[in-house]
């Protein structure tokens, strides 16, 4: 069964290769049981390697997108709680505008998102209950990847 190459949890644990398995990168494994790889040889990985680190000490979830043969992590983005204050569809193209709590900021839902119409009822329900979500939102823009309803504390 292959894995999923998308998905929001948190670490459970990162595996740093020793001597001979210098080849095989950073070993990711999530609460869920998935796992992925980081280049150990590129900044970039070795940086995201350590924000991990601080994730999972905190147990706070991420966003994440592996390559589906190298099982290499491309994209790595920072859910983030909200309570959704209103939602309004724009004029021009059926994009919605969402207005998120304690954020000045415009988050922006695109229509043409693969998973828009499910995207779209979780802002509604979770504005009209009141529950927090956490919002991903790409790193170029304020243009919404991903909501899911937050997980309860325990």
């Amino acid at each position: 069964m292959a894995q999923d190459t998308t998905w929001i949890d948190s670490i459970r644990s990162i595996e740093h290769p020793t001597g001979r398995e210098k080849d095989s990168g950073i070993r990711l494994t999530f609460a869920g049981g998935a796992t992925a790889r980081l280049d150990a040889s590129k900044a970039r990985d070795r940086t995201w390697a350590e924000v991990l680190e601080s994730l999972q000490d905190r147990h706070q979830p991420v966003y994440i997108e592996v390559d589906p043969k190298t099982r290499f992590v491309a994209t790595l983005l920072l859910p983030l709680p909200f309570l959704v204050k209103h939602v309004q569809e724009l004029p021009e193209g059926g994009d919605l505008e969402v207005e998120l709590e304690i954020s000045h900021a415009k988050h922006f839902l695109r229509r043409r998102h693969p998973d828009f119409e499910s995207l779209r009822e979780v802002l509604e329900s979770a504005r009209r209950g009141k529950t927090t979500v956490l919002v991903t939102e790409s790193l170029d823009s304020t243009a919404i990847v991903d909501v899911r309803t937050a997980p309860t504390r325990k």
